[in-house]
């Protein structure tokens, strides 16, 4: 399989990717920045990854980035790229809000549009995977707007797939939702409403405190669980549409669906 992977500069995209790497699978690495790129292929080289490989920038909320995957042969495209911005919503410039949704949201559902097209025009059999969270099923304090936009993807790309099915049964939609993982997304995340002015919380430093602390008591340091639920889902050609990991949280996130919707 050919896959194309946005955001992929580090962390569970490039674990993902080099994975599928491995399983000889040719992988397209894109990254954000153009500055991005020595250092991914660096990372590549050393974990003896050479071949079945391309990597170039892809600003997805640039509209001749996201045309670049027409030149493609693209057999499942993992929608990847995203941004975190934390902060109180009584707090956040709108502005950050919609940067937020411009990315994780917009952006994402624009580069699926042109994918799809791309497939429909040369009559290829494709998967579009949306990578979701758990935050989206359980919304988090300070992380509403983030919480919001991956809450956005789950609704879009279950309706999607309901879309699809009418259409064909060629192009496959998978949904992967993890969990709290370690890679200091979240802690950027978190730290960010320090730097908005509040004038409701005046406790701001200890809150973050306390979430850093929570977030990395039950977080997981370990990807392996996640990318290769994401893994499964590229090769899996079923209609099952969500993967979810670490195990821990899943259970954790269907009592709480049970109990509090």
């Amino acid at each position: 399989m050919k896959i194309l992977i946005t955001g992929a500069r580090s962390n569970i995209g490039f674990e993902t990717g080099l994975r599928l790497a491995k399983l000889n699978h040719f992988v397209y690495f894109t990254v954000h920045h153009e500055s991005e790129l020595k250092t991914l292929e660096e990372k590549l080289r050393k974990k003896g990854i050479t071949k079945n490989i391309k990597c170039f920038k892809m600003d997805i909320t640039n509209e001749e980035d996201r045309k670049i995957i027409t030149n493609l042969e693209i057999d499942c495209l993992i929608n990847n790229a995203a941004i975190g911005i934390g902060g109180s919503l009584l707090d956040l410039p709108i502005a950050k809000l919609k940067e937020n949704f411009e990315v994780n949201v917009f952006s994402t559902i624009r580069l699926t549009q042109i994918y799809a097209a791309h497939l429909f025009a040369t009559k290829r059999p494709g998967k579009i995977i949306f990578m979701s969270s758990i935050a989206g099923l359980i919304p988090i304090s300070f992380l509403g707007s983030y919480s919001a936009t991956k809450a956005s993807l789950i609704t879009l790309a279950t309706t999607l797939r309901r879309e699809l099915r009418l259409i064909t049964k060629d192009i496959k939609v998978k949904l992967i939702e993890p969990g709290i993982y370690n890679t200091g997304f979240n802690d950027v995340m978190i730290e960010n409403k320090l730097n908005l002015k509040s004038t409701y919380f005046k406790d701001l430093e200890n809150i973050t405190l306390k979430q850093k602390k929570l977030f990395r008591l039950i977080g997981k340091n370990n990807l392996n669980s996640i990318c290769e639920k994401i893994v499964e889902a590229v090769l899996d050609n079923s209609n099952h549409l969500i993967y979810r990991a670490p195990f821990s949280q899943v259970i954790m996130t269907k009592l709480y669906l049970l109990l509090f919707k």
